[in-house]
């Protein structure tokens, strides 16, 4: 019979955090009679809905207990948990965990894997310029000790090849079977805020800051000031403009200011279109999500969303609220086309992004190292 292979995941645990719940996903569709899986997160232990399905799905969760970038002692306590389970592979996720797992390979010999994502999501941006450069100029050192790279775009992969790292792309993927839509989920949150089921709902999740364009969140908001029967839900974490959204929006009757959903796939139910309108995006778990869950896309012209999106899935648009206003305004009036759109989204989440199919993948890379 054939060993298994150890395999831990180390990331960062957040509700919110669409790279942490793409690195669950990822455990839970490995099979686990040919692997030994474990989690470990870098931040203290939080119960939330990813870490009781990797409960309960047998898969063991350690707690690092260090919510920053500058705790050492992180280092020492992975070595620990690494060397505890014998562990053959590290698969990290996150550019903290990132690092601490390069270096800890240094004292205990394992594989690792570093799954890289869109740089907006890291610590370094929230230290000074200066010293953002220095935390960079670390971290790409710290990849000389990586065994293999992991990356969900084109770019990316052309980027770490160039510089010499061994890269594949393994592209995010979504569960379809769990984001699936689901017409009592919106029977009821439509009774739930007071409006007719038949009414159309434009949904944003994603946290407010600026690298996610909330401004122009906000801007499209207003080219529906005297529109009957088109409503906007507002789900995301963060306090910037969050009370601007609250005060200038308290004498629209169709904007809901949700802040954090704990469980935003009822929610995508509701949804018949969301907007997306960041500067600088990895490879948007939401938007799959969305799409899985029968969600018309909305979305300005960057990368990210343009490898996802062709013609038959939806928009890609300018950032310009006047254009988002158009499409919405298209979606609502053309119901054969927002039925066409939808059908084909769901249809390509189910054979290109569905995480059975990337399991297969991460399976043969595993198995080559």
């Amino acid at each position: 019979m054939m060993k298994k292979i150890n395999i831990a995941y180390y990331s960062t645990s957040s509700d919110t955090v669409g790279p942490f719940n793409q690195l669950v996903n990822m455990a839970l569709n490995l099979d686990q009679k040919r692997f030994n899986i474990i989690f470990i997160l870098s931040n203290h232990l939080v119960s939330n809905q990813a870490i009781q399905r990797l409960e309960i799905n047998g898969i063991k969760v350690y707690s690092l207990e260090s919510d920053n970038f500058f705790n050492f002692f992180q280092l020492f306590k992975l070595i620990k948990v690494l060397k505890m389970n014998d562990i053959d592979i590290l698969h990290t996720r996150l550019r903290r965990c990132d690092f601490y797992g390069n270096i800890a390979s240094i004292f205990y010999r394992c594989s690792v894997i570093n799954n890289i994502v869109d740089n907006h999501n890291d610590h370094f941006y929230n230290f000074h310029r200066i010293f953002s450069s220095f935390l960079s100029n670390l971290y790409s050192f710290s990849l000389k000790f990586s065994t293999m790279i992991i990356v969900n775009n084109q770019n990316n992969l052309l980027h770490y090849r160039k510089l010499g790292h061994n890269t594949h792309l393994i592209s995010n993927g979504v569960e379809t079977d769990l984001f699936s839509r689901n017409e009592d989920s919106r029977n009821i949150l439509s009774k739930k805020y007071n409006i007719n089921p038949t009414e159309f709902n434009v949904g944003f999740v994603g946290g407010f800051k600026k690298v996610k364009g909330i401004d122009l969140v906000y801007e499209i908001i207003k080219e529906f000031k005297s529109t009957n029967n088109i409503n906007f839900f507002i789900c995301g974490g963060g306090e910037y403009k969050k009370q601007e959204f609250l005060k200038e929006f308290s004498n629209y009757n169709n904007v809901y200011v949700l802040g954090h959903i704990q469980d935003i796939i009822p929610y995508y139910s509701l949804f018949d279109a969301q907007i997306y309108t960041s500067h600088s995006e990895g490879m948007s778990s939401a938007l799959l999500e969305s799409l899985s869950c029968k969600v018309a896309a909305i979305c300005c012209n960057i990368d990210s969303y343009a490898n996802i999106i062709d013609k038959e899935m939806g928009f890609i648009v300018n950032r310009s609220s006047k254009e988002y206003a158009e499409k919405i305004f298209l979606l609502k009036n053309n119901s054969s086309l927002h039925e066409s759109i939808v059908i084909s989204s769901r249809l390509k989440m189910k054979t290109k992004y569905n995480f059975k199919d990337i399991s297969k993948k991460l399976t043969k890379l595993y198995l080559s190292i």
